[in-house]
């Protein structure tokens, strides 16, 4: 009875002919359970049995030349008549309250075993997630996420540690949920950026296409949610930890979501930004040892080079030296 498997069945909606061919690649068990069910789609069916115009003009006259034809006074019950009347009403009477009565019946699944899958990557570390509904999201280094497999028939609900870039495939019936720390964003099909690295002091929601939905969660639990703020575009919802209040700006989307496109951007970063960001981007360690601070930001964009090569194009104008002291080790003097 479920409207979506229907659509698959006659090849009706792409998005739920995608989501069908998903799930059944990671039910296989349930192959023979899925063609019986087609079997009664295909079988069942309502057609049209209503009369056409020439049908009810030939009625209305029967009826009006036999009511002509008989007298008040010697009408005679003709119960064989009722009854062919009565053969043909009832049927269609009980097939369209069965009708209407599973038709209002929620589908659920109760045999359905939920599974829950968990991706974590360490630093250096990127990859790229598909789920059956045909969403997808590039998880960041030193990120993870974690969901259950299937989705529920209620929302697809994803937990999110680090930052991850969302293509989210819509699905008026069942809402995407990212919960990232005190933030809870819900989308129905768009795409756009969660930052949310535990040890980092605000939570950053980027929209790139679509519009979605952000509540931010107050940290006693007692209490309400905070305001539903919807985003656009180009807008960005940034979440303060130690005020809890988030605040609306637009963002530049070359310095947000550069790195979902393996794009190291620096736009004037102190020197423990750019630490952090080199660091998780080739899992190395970093150690500042110097005598004067470096004043200079450090600026530059970076595709598909070396840690030595993006050392070699920051130091000229942030004026430091570096040498690697060991595997994975680099000091910054």
């Amino acid at each position: 009875m479920d409207e979506s498997f229907h659509n698959w069945v006659r090849h009706s909606d792409e998005d739920d002919w995608k989501f069908w061919e998903s799930w059944l690649s990671d039910h296989p068990d349930k192959m023979q359970e899925v063609n019986q069910a087609k079997r009664i789609v295909k079988t069942i069916s309502f057609k049209d049995k209503s009369f056409s115009k020439d049908e009810i003009n030939a009625i209305w006259q029967k009826i009006k030349s036999e009511t002509k034809e008989t007298d008040a006074r010697t009408v005679r019950f003709n119960p064989w008549r009722y009854l062919r009347i009565a053969a043909v009403i009832v049927p269609f009477v009980i097939a369209s309250v069965l009708f209407l009565f599973f038709r209002e019946i929620p589908v659920t699944n109760e045999s359905v075993t939920q599974v829950e899958i968990v991706k974590q990557n360490p630093k250096g570390e990127k990859r790229t997630v598909f789920f059956s509904d045909g969403s997808k999201v590039i998880l960041n280094a030193e990120s993870k996420i974690s969901y259950l497999k299937p989705f529920s028939i209620n929302e697809r609900v994803i937990r999110l540690e680090g930052e991850a870039f969302f293509e989210v495939t819509p699905d008026r019936n069942r809402p995407f949920v990212v919960k990232s720390g005190s933030l809870e964003t819900r989308v129905l099909g768009t795409s756009f950026n969660v930052k949310a690295y535990p040890n980092d002091k605000r939570i950053e929601v980027a929209v790139k296409t679509g519009s979605v939905s952000v509540e931010s969660l107050r940290q006693n639990p007692a209490k309400k949610h905070d305001e539903l703020i919807v985003l656009s575009p180009r807008e960005m919802a940034s979440y303060s930890l130690e005020t809890n209040r988030t605040t609306i700006t637009e963002y530049d989307p070359l310095k947000v979501l550069a790195w979902s496109e393996g794009i190291l951007y620096f736009d004037d970063a102190t020197i423990e930004e750019f630490v952090t960001a080199v660091e998780r981007w080739y899992g190395v360690e970093i150690i500042v040892d110097r005598d004067k601070p470096i004043v200079k930001g450090i600026t530059g964009t970076f595709k598909d080079e070396s840690l030595d090569q993006i050392l070699e194009g920051t130091k000229g104008t942030s004026e430091f030296e570096y040498e690697f002291i060991s595997a994975g080790k680099v000091l910054i003097k």
